[in-house]
């Protein structure tokens, strides 16, 4: 606090002002720089852990023994999420962008199933070898997959197992998808988990398969 000076001393009064804003000033930039230096161990730690996190998160391209996807995979529906209804999500994106007064996002939920087929098929006929494996969704859409990172059609995709199951990350754009392929019951059973983020709606789903 400025101490306050008698009447008839203003002009010492606003030299002292002066001196102790411009003395606080400094004292301030000092204490900055004090916890800039003092805060720059913690901010080297917290990259450290940051980069150790994300490599932790890598994909293993070793396929874990037992791990067979080979053959032809019928849709359980009833312990199945139901496909997206694209209809709904485009009147919802379009009701969306009309209430914010913006264009339509870029990165549209309404072709999710184009680009992941597996959210409404019915049937799943898939091939395994060493480094990548083929899958045909019903009759129609066929897709091939490789271990490890890929870019195609303007997607970047990496492939590989994480705590025991198949996990593919697709990215474009504003899209990024995640589909994890677990076997269960003995390999009888798949769970096929998909998330998927975009600039207009995010999508959840379940889809269960019992091999034929």
């Amino acid at each position: 606090q400025v101490p306050k000076f008698p009447t008839g001393c203003s002009v010492g009064v606003v030299s002292f002002r002066s001196k102790f804003w411009t003395t606080k000033q400094a004292m301030t930039r000092v204490q900055r720089r004090l916890d800039k230096v003092r805060n720059a161990p913690l901010r080297g730690c917290l990259a450290v852990v940051v980069a150790l996190v994300t490599a932790c998160t890598a994909l293993n391209t070793n396929i874990p023994a037992g791990f067979n996807l080979a053959g032809t995979w019928v849709v359980d529906e009833l312990a199945s999420d139901p496909p997206p209804d694209l209809k709904a999500i485009r009147l919802r994106e379009d009701r969306k962008a009309v209430r914010d007064g913006r264009p339509k996002a870029q990165g549209s939920a309404a072709f999710v199933v184009q680009d992941f087929p597996v959210l409404a098929a019915a049937s799943l006929h898939i091939e395994q070898n060493r480094d990548s494996m083929g899958i045909r969704y019903g009759e129609t859409i066929y897709r091939d997959i490789s271990w490890g990172e890929r870019k195609r059609d303007f997607w970047t995709v990496q492939t590989g197992w994480e705590e025991g199951a198949l996990a593919v990350r697709s990215k474009r754009g504003g899209v990024s998808g995640r589909e994890t392929f677990t076997l269960e019951d003995g390999g009888k059973r798949l769970r096929v988990t998909v998330e998927v983020r975009t600039a207009g709606e995010n999508i959840d789903s379940v889809r269960v398969f019992h091999r034929r």
